[in-house]
């Protein structure tokens, strides 16, 4: 019996599908449980310090101070490393002067008529200046993963790049130097930087993702969202991307958007579905058709090559 032809729709419902089912299963590994175990170590910081972190080092992604490195992870910073810094809080006492009141709160007053004074100890909280080092600034034991670096070749590698560079709102660049990501957008900077020599599909895979980025108004002056969901909403419309396009990387997506997410239902994912996918569907509508357009304009050209020749 002939299968019939799977429609663009039925093929969008059973990546939603796939995305959601196959991304909950990751909180069941062992590997999720090592990862948590991992990560709990890290410390937790404010927004102003995370402001201050990103506006330092926009690659920083797993960052602690220079002994933390060594005890808890088994990392040693790099020699001539810069120190990023943020504001910690210290608390310190000191020596204060209060004025006296009786047990039933009346000033106690001396000869002269002036409330007393005694001194008193109290404890304050101030802050200073902290530096903590990123893990692209360390070197040592490997930090644990659920994602997995995606190797695999890509039919038509230079045709997609160009395709999903014309996609971005923003230029891309690839340069070696991205620190431990594997690319980035910067809004501030109105770019994309991807890092190069990486395997082609680890490649279209990030620039997808940090498109998507560009695309969600990600760090714009609209922008209401917090980390984990716009990298869970970044990464969820790199993977439905590139399954429109037939190419797998559940491999990293799905292990990728469970290390964002907040909770095992992946309520991040689930909340922005609908974006997600109208963001998917968009760029890979924009990808498709440009495809198809080049697929035809290159069979016009072969199918009037022999008349070409038989006229010479």
């Amino acid at each position: 019996m002939k299968k019939t032809k799977e429609t663009r729709e039925e093929k969008m419902s059973r990546i939603q599908e796939k995305l959601l089912t196959s991304t909950k299963e990751i909180f069941e590994s062992e590997k999720y449980a090592e990862y948590i175990a991992t990560m709990a170590k890290f410390p937790h910081y404010s927004i102003n310090n995370c402001i201050l972190i990103a506006s330092q080092c926009p690659t920083a992604s797993l960052v602690c101070g220079y002994k933390k490195w060594q005890t808890d992870f088994n990392r040693t910073v790099n020699k001539n490393e810069h120190g990023i810094m943020i504001i910690a809080p210290i608390k310190y006492k000191a020596d204060v002067e209060e004025p006296m009141f009786d047990e039933n709160a009346h000033p106690i007053l001396d000869e002269n008529g002036r409330q007393k004074k005694e001194k008193v100890q109290r404890e304050f909280q101030g802050f200073r200046p902290a530096y903590v080092f990123d893990l692209q600034q360390t070197s040592g034991e490997p930090i644990p993963s659920l994602a997995t670096l995606l190797d695999a070749a890509v039919d038509d590698f230079e045709t997609l790049k160009e395709l999903v560079i014309k996609v971005c709102p923003v230029p891309v660049e690839f340069s070696a130097d991205t620190g431990s990501a594997n690319g980035y957008y910067s809004p501030s900077e109105q770019k994309i930087v991807i890092k190069e020599g990486m395997p082609e599909l680890q490649t279209i895979k990030t620039m997808i993702h940090e498109c998507a980025h560009a695309r969600l108004g990600h760090g714009g002056e609209d922008d209401k969202w917090d980390r984990q969901t716009k990298e869970v909403q970044a990464e969820s419309v790199a993977y439905w991307v590139s399954s429109m396009l037939n190419l797998d990387t559940s491999d990293y997506s799905f292990g990728y958007i469970a290390g964002w997410s907040k909770d095992k239902e992946v309520s991040e994912l689930k909340e922005n579905l609908e974006l997600i996918k109208n963001t998917a569907d968009e760029m890979s509508s924009i990808i498709e058709e440009e495809l198809l357009k080049r697929k035809e304009e290159a069979q016009v050209t072969e199918e009037n090559t022999p008349a070409r020749r038989k006229s010479r």
